[in-house]
């Protein structure tokens, strides 16, 4: 239970959950502009599926941009999915690290 508490404070401190929602947010909303301007993009989901594999730079090649609005709104997705994954990779350490700061503390 502490730990779980050291993980939220972390995450109201850095204020990552309104990152996060803001993030998912943004791929429905790339998703759906992807299904109105890509041709090859029929559906919703496949629009929101293609712009989560683009966030996370895995590029699976089922679908892809061929438009110029399409491809700069996959440049925009894919830039704002590494900030998004580098900070959360920062937050993840830093609860790890509380964690050790935490034991080191109680060993003493």
């Amino acid at each position: 239970m502490k730990r779980l508490n050291i993980l939220i404070t972390i995450l109201q401190h850095t204020g990552f959950m309104k990152f996060a929602l803001s993030f998912a947010g943004f791929l429905f909303m790339v998703g759906s502009l992807l299904t109105v301007v890509e041709p090859g993009i029929l559906s919703f989901w496949d629009g929101v599926w293609f712009a989560f594999v683009t966030s996370t730079t895995v590029g699976y090649g089922d679908y892809q941009a061929v438009t110029f609005l399409g491809r700069w709104l996959c440049v925009f997705l894919t830039v704002y999915g590494m900030i998004f994954f580098a900070a959360l990779s920062g937050v993840v350490i830093n609860y790890y690290t509380e964690l050790r700061k935490e034991a080191k503390e109680r060993d003493r």
